[in-house]
């Protein structure tokens, strides 16, 4: 007889409550609570054992803060914890990364905090990715405790503190997803309200085990209040020393996806590339930059709606129904949608000018779906035709770029530094073949000054802190972004100054080359493509 989860209230301490989760040998918890729930006393009795007595408010009785199968089946399907990854892959990604740790060592997960635009007015939510990676969880105010354990079941124990439902808050803010969902449905054994995290958090790391945590902000990233109130408790109690940072495991992890990652990423692909698509066939004369980033935008998310074309009939039988996952998707950061000479500026993201005939367009965007990433770029004519200098230019970008997608398969031996180098070889020897010449020394400074590739997965510049000096391995997912910015410089040919091309693909690395797979090519790329989509 398989086992059974079973959640309830373990401890009553003031008014904190903790949530902690039992191995039940068969269903007879299961049938005992479904007896209770039988009779109205029954019911109160179960009612009381709640962190959060249910109402007939929805907010808070029958919503969470993020889609659950239970909430959203269309999103998430039986079995998993968010939309196309299982509760099994993330408790197999927790063992993962207790196994890297020694034995009693602790580490501390933070979610993202919330930014705020002025008082009362924040941004959208976007969770911190180590954190997410681990749990799944998708709330502020939250922290993971991962602790190795020779004696627990699963080899270690995961705490969390997370806010707690509070129905008179979640009036305001929307609802919360509380303890027993954090126990029940995201693998913790035990939850506490986060206002308990800083006296219990002492009790955790006690002893004279490492501890592992991100404490300093860093890329720009800011942590939150409860980071700091771990650094203070690891100030007081002398335990400074003690201290790991948990990233490099994590992101040595991250690196190589699962298959479950790899089909979230395709699909980030096909919604990017029909997005392209989209935002070619809106271009033109006069259109702003502003408008194909909106296009880009809606395209996005009318790709996760089911086709029109699948409904039984296109004219008389509007209310059948359709399959919607488009809150699956949003922008995986602020976008590029450069007209002209804008394109010299590698991050130009004003995007407030409207388009001029004869210039060309570069657009890098791409959808962010179910928190993984797409990057791709694209170059188009704004008129619909690449004039003869253009193409010329674009044909040994391309060039450049589809070499080195041949080069993304761990047979090949290489790092992506090694292929960044060859790109710049092989950009010197395309240019010379359309009479373009220019030395290596003044492609690397001005025409092509960013590096060829980065990691790619739930961030857009995935793993930061992993070398690209590391030789490619399958289950990597890779940039490959060769450019050319032809600055107004008599250095160079007239005919191609104020010309700004980048072209880039994510692609999943292969162990041959015909294992490599290009996870954008959706997106028209070759001239004939991008002009044939745009006369449509």
């Amino acid at each position: 007889m398989a086992n059974r989860a079973a959640v309830f209230v373990h401890r009553l301490s003031g008014h904190s409550l903790s949530v902690r989760r039992l191995s039940i040998y068969g269903s007879r918890l299961t049938l005992h609570a479904r007896r209770l729930h039988a009779s109205s006393a029954g019911r109160s009795f179960l009612s009381t054992l709640l962190q959060t007595a249910k109402t007939k408010n929805p907010i808070t009785a029958q919503w969470n803060g993020q889609p659950t199968h239970e909430t959203r089946p269309e999103l998430v399907a039986q079995g998993e914890t968010t939309p196309g990854i299982l509760q099994s892959e993330y408790d197999q990604r927790r063992r993962n990364i207790v196994d890297s740790l020694p034995d009693g060592g602790t580490a501390f997960l933070f979610s993202a905090p919330m930014h705020f635009v002025s008082p009362h007015v924040f941004h959208e939510f976007r969770q911190d990715s180590d954190f997410y990676y681990m749990t799944g969880w998708n709330e502020p105010e939250s922290v993971a405790v991962l602790q190795k354990s020779a004696t627990a079941r699963r080899g270690y124990t995961l705490t969390m503190f997370v806010r707690a439902k509070e129905p008179e808050k979640e009036l305001w803010e929307g609802p919360r997803s509380g303890l027993e969902t954090a126990v029940a449905a995201f693998g913790a054994d035990e939850a506490w309200p986060i206002r308990d995290f800083a006296k219990r958090a002492a009790k955790l790391i006690g002893g004279a085990h490492p501890v592992y945590a991100d404490l300093d902000g860093e890329h720009g990233l800011v942590r939150s209040e409860q980071c700091g109130e771990l650094r203070q408790i690891l100030q007081r109690s002398n335990a400074g020393a003690r201290v790991r940072r948990l990233t490099p495991i994590v992101q040595r992890a991250r690196l190589i996806k699962s298959t479950a990652e790899l089909q979230l990423m395709r699909e980030a692909g096909r919604v990017s590339g029909a997005a392209f698509a989209a935002a070619m066939r809106a271009c033109g004369p006069g259109v702003s930059e502003s408008t194909l980033q909106s296009m880009f935008a809606h395209a996005s998310k009318m790709a996760l709606l089911a086709p029109i074309t699948d409904r039984s009939t296109l004219t008389t039988d509007h209310s059948a129904p359709i399959t919607d996952r488009s809150a699956l998707t949003r922008p995986a950061y602020v976008p590029v949608f450069a007209g002209g000479e804008h394109a010299l500026c590698m991050h130009y993201v004003l995007n407030n000018a409207p388009l001029r005939a004869g210039d060309l367009v570069l657009a890098d965007a791409g959808a962010e779906v179910a928190a993984y990433a797409a990057d791709v770029t694209r170059t188009f004519p704004v008129s619909g035709r690449f004039s003869e200098q253009q193409r010329d230019l674009y044909c040994a970008v391309l060039s450049v770029q589809e070499q080195m997608v041949r080069l993304c398969h761990a047979d090949a031996g290489y790092p992506l530094n090694e292929i960044h180098r060859c790109s710049t070889h092989a950009l010197a020897t395309e240019l010379r073949q359309i009479g373009f010449h220019a030395a290596e020394r003044d492609i690397e400074r001005q025409l092509y000054p960013h590096h060829v590739a980065h990691y790619l997965g739930l961030d857009v510049h995935d793993t930061i802190d992993m070398s690209r000096a590391l030789p490619l391995r399958p289950g990597m997912v890779v940039t490959i972004e060769p450019g050319l910015y032809v600055p107004y410089d008599d250095r160079f040919p007239k005919a191609f100054q104020g010309i700004g091309v980048r072209i880039e693909d994510d692609i999943a690395v292969g162990q041959t080359e015909a294992d490599i797979e290009n996870l954008s090519a959706s997106a028209p790329k070759s001239p004939a493509d991008i002009e044939a989509c745009m006369a449509c």
